[in-house]
């Protein structure tokens, strides 16, 4: 039996890696590993695409549900 893959990661970043590959360097090149140009970059093209006035690029999607808890006043 012939196995279909769900998502084929490989595939895809085949097909964006110079752009990738170009990025990660950049960003190594800068030590910009935790804010710097490419998150300030980031956060605003994503909120133009949210079509929101801010956007705030966090580490994992537990501080983002963190945050989102924390900014509708939900506690414990």
């Amino acid at each position: 039996m012939n196995k279909l893959p769900l998502v084929n990661l490989f595939a895809q970043y085949q097909a964006i890696k110079p752009d990738v590959d170009r990025a990660i360097e950049k960003v190594i090149n800068s030590s910009a590993f935790v804010g710097g140009e490419e998150v300030r970059s980031f956060e605003e093209e994503f909120a133009a695409h949210c079509e929101v006035e801010h956007c705030v690029g966090v580490a994992n999607g537990t501080d983002a549900i963190y945050l989102a808890l924390r900014s509708l006043g939900i506690g414990k």
